[in-house]
């Protein structure tokens, strides 16, 4: 081997190491970001609390009737979970409730149960947001009458200060 062929290899070698580690620095780089997910609830208000569960994959809810026979009365309400799985903060800017196979929105303000929006959420935390059941039902059926859409149900969102939007994969039948 000529001195021209050692270069050359030590110049290849050089560069598969700087692809690795420019690969590995934008691997965590994109890790390094908040990461959110989201998951839908359902379930009731009693007094300062809430009895809740995540929505099945049949898309039925928490079944109110069991804590109706324990002598519970509330509220029906769905909600959203949001978890942080990232490792940097992310923020919750607002919430809101969307018929899955329509346009409209329900927006809940005055009758949200959860923390103060926007919500700082730390990595590795999560933090659930409240608005009354009846506000689902009655919006999947204004997109059904009113708008002709065909509804299977609703779901929620999570707007995130990134101006990145993050929704629940489950839907409740309504």
């Amino acid at each position: 081997m000529d001195t021209g062929d050692v270069a050359l290899l030590i110049s290849t070698l050089s560069l598969v190491i700087a692809g690795a580690s420019l690969g590995w620095q934008v691997a965590q780089w994109l890790l390094s970001a908040g990461r959110a997910r989201a998951v839908l609830m359902h379930g009731m208000l009693h007094g300062a609390g809430a009895f809740v569960g995540p929505v099945r994959k049949d898309g039925s809810g928490y079944d109110l009737k069991i804590l109706h026979r324990q002598g519970f009365e509330g509220i029906a309400v769905v909600g959203i979970q949001v978890t942080n799985h990232g490792r940097a903060p992310l923020f919750v800017e607002g919430v809101s409730l969307a018929p899955r196979g329509g346009v409209m929105r329900f927006v809940p303000i005055a009758e949200l149960h959860g923390p103060d929006l926007p919500h700082r959420l730390e990595a590795g935390t999560n933090a659930s947001w409240y608005t009354i059941a009846d506000h689902a039902a009655t919006l999947a059926a204004s997109s059904r009458d009113v708008l002709r859409e065909k509804v299977s149900g609703v779901y929620m969102t999570a707007q995130l200060g990134t101006g990145n939007t993050v929704e629940t994969k489950r839907t409740l039948r309504v």
